[in-house]
């Protein structure tokens, strides 16, 4: 087995690492012996002080860029895009560091990129929480709770008055119905 490979072997070895997800080394064999007998899956590991492809060539984080590529170009909402964004910026700064940049911008970069994806990130989590959605949330506990435990139910309704008068001041939303008192 030869111990090195041209760069066309490598890249095409890459093509199929994306293509498969990183998964699925058998197939990838299958594919690369077709134009390179000899090659075998070991090539991706790393074993003792042999450094695998994958490692060394940084598929891994190739692999996460096509996620994230791929995830931002789906039906993201603008949110979810701007995190990616600020998640991807995060990431290279992270890389530069780890590679050993010591670049004071660079350093302040990324702690400034950590601070916007976690606020990004704490939007986006509560981005779903509205006053109606509470109130979706309650009807179908209340209907969950009546099957399970009548009294669970009937002390839960006991404040719910409260309950709900909390969750209109937390999410600072009316729901349609509630402003005829019904819900």
């Amino acid at each position: 087995m030869p111990s090195s490979y041209d760069e066309a072997a490598v890249e095409k070895c890459f093509r199929l690492y994306l293509r498969f997800n990183g998964q699925q080394h058998d197939r990838i064999e299958m594919e690369m012996r077709r134009e390179y007998p000899s090659w075998s899956k070991q090539n991706l590991y790393t074993r003792g002080d042999k450094i695998g492809w994958i490692e060394k060539n940084g598929w891994e984080r190739a692999l996460k860029e096509k996620f994230a590529l791929a995830l931002s170009n789906s039906t993201l909402t603008e949110e979810q895009a701007l995190f990616s964004e600020i998640a991807q910026a995060r990431k290279r700064l992270h890389d530069k560091i780890v590679a050993g940049c010591v670049d004071r911008d660079v350093v302040y970069q990324h702690l400034a990129y950590c601070r916007l994806a976690v606020n990004a990130l704490a939007k986006l989590k509560g981005a779903g929480l509205t006053f109606d959605s509470f109130v979706a949330f309650w009807e179908q506990l209340l209907d969950w709770l009546t099957d399970m435990s009548p009294d669970a139910a009937s002390a839960l309704l006991s404040v719910a008055d409260e309950l709900l008068d909390k969750a209109r001041k937390e999410y600072g939303e009316q729901e349609a119905d509630s402003q005829d008192g019904k819900l």
